[in-house]
């Protein structure tokens, strides 16, 4: 999801997150500059929820069950979607 979010930031905004924390923050960038349509605004809250998860699992060492890994990739799979349309619209 945060290399699709910076396709979407270099090609509108010409740069992209050099953290993970600022992939939501230039994803509603792209909303407010009116790159992207309102109604995706739910996924800058994603992305801001998979950047904490992801600090959680990575240095953490949280455990991901079965349930939690089958949402994300469904999850991923919509917003890695929706980046598609938007890059080839």
């Amino acid at each position: 999801m945060i290399r699709a979010n910076d396709a979407l930031t270099v090609r509108f905004l010409r740069r992209r997150s050099t953290r993970h924390e600022d992939a939501g923050q230039l994803f509603g960038d792209l909303i407010k500059q009116n790159k992207i349509a309102p109604k995706h605004a739910d996924l800058r809250k994603l992305l801001v929820r998979a950047s904490a998860e992801k600090a959680d699992y990575d240095y953490k060492g949280t455990a991901v069950g079965k349930d939690g890994a089958a949402r994300w990739i469904r999850e991923a799979d919509r917003f890695i979607q929706i980046a598609k349309e938007i890059l080839t619209a």
